[in-house]
């Protein structure tokens, strides 16, 4: 679910600002720069630096720089929270200096939380002390519940979020109406988008939903390529492409999103062996058997 909330952003970078009713600071269309916080290890391999954002989107606006007296552009950094996360309080203004000096643009910081504590600490934080947390929020709370699926298909990407937030919380004529405003979109958005708001609700609202879902396309929901380096809930689409690093992880998010839509728990044992297992051989045969299994422990049989 946390990399398919942070697909909607890619696809719709000014989400948050819309569904605020807050102007876009700039015209425009952000673009992904998650790639620019890579870092080189042992020769060509290449990683991500530790603690830094879930997504980073970039717009340099129309004329395609900055300038110190007219900043035309925006940075626009995007977290998806499920649970509670003290450490934020430190993580966020970190990321809001380093990014605003890195690009020399205003810098907007946007959190998606599935989590009241989450939400009030955020809340918290940005009254102080200092550092203060500027984060744009949202939740249950900020971003409302759509539940007519004509207004949701005209604006499926916030549909969707709506329907995984306001799911999780068991609202299933928001989830519905997610499902319904994905219907006409490309397929592959639309499994992503499916399969986002599955793993965001009850296992048994997840039940009816798949009701709703056409029975050829039960499987194909699951069909992910496990070679390409791509993953349609969201990892870093063809950047990880002929990386054995990069392919262990695709099989490894794959592996446990599956777990998660389908309702199998997993716990933080297994995620951690899942995570770290060295093999793409043994990753391969994992994925393909997470759709099928009824108990993490039944792939390490």
């Amino acid at each position: 679910m946390h990399q398919g909330i942070l697909q909607l952003f890619r696809d719709e970078p000014w989400l948050a600002f819309d569904l605020q009713g807050i102007p876009r600071p700039v015209d425009g269309q952000p673009i992904d720069r998650r790639a620019e916080v890579e870092v080189p290890v042992e020769g060509e391999q290449m990683v991500v630096r530790q603690g830094f954002p879930d997504l980073v989107l970039v717009c340099l606006g129309p004329d395609g720089r900055a300038s110190p007296s007219r900043p035309d552009g925006a940075v626009l950094s995007i977290e998806a929270q499920k649970a509670r996360d003290w450490r934020l309080r430190w993580r966020l203004p970190f990321f809001q200096a380093v990014l605003a000096k890195d690009h020399e643009l205003p810098c907007w910081m946007i959190v998606v939380s599935f989590s009241d504590e989450m939400s009030a600490d955020l809340r918290v934080w940005a009254e102080g002390p200092q550092p203060r947390v500027e984060a744009m929020v949202l939740d249950v709370h900020t971003a409302a519940a759509i539940r007519d699926p004509e207004q949701a298909k005209k604006s499926p990407q916030a549909a969707v979020l709506a329907a995984a937030l306001h799911g999780s919380r068991g609202d299933l004529k928001a989830a519905t109406a997610g499902l319904q405003a994905t219907r006409t979109l490309p397929e592959a958005q639309r499994q992503a988008y499916t399969m986002t708001i599955l793993a965001a609700v009850s296992r048994a609202d997840r039940r009816k939903l798949m009701e709703l879902i056409p029975k050829d396309e039960h499987d194909p929901l699951w069909e992910i390529e496990m070679n390409s380096g791509t993953f349609h809930l969201g990892l870093e689409q063809g950047r990880e492409q002929g990386r054995e690093q990069g392919q262990r992880a695709v099989l490894a998010e794959m592996t446990l999103a599956l777990l998660e839509v389908r309702g199998v728990a997993v716990d933080a044992a297994s995620e951690a062996r899942i995570r770290g297992e060295p093999s793409l051989t043994r990753l391969r045969a994992w994925a393909a058997a997470a759709r099928e299994v009824t108990r993490v422990g039944a792939l390490f049989e």
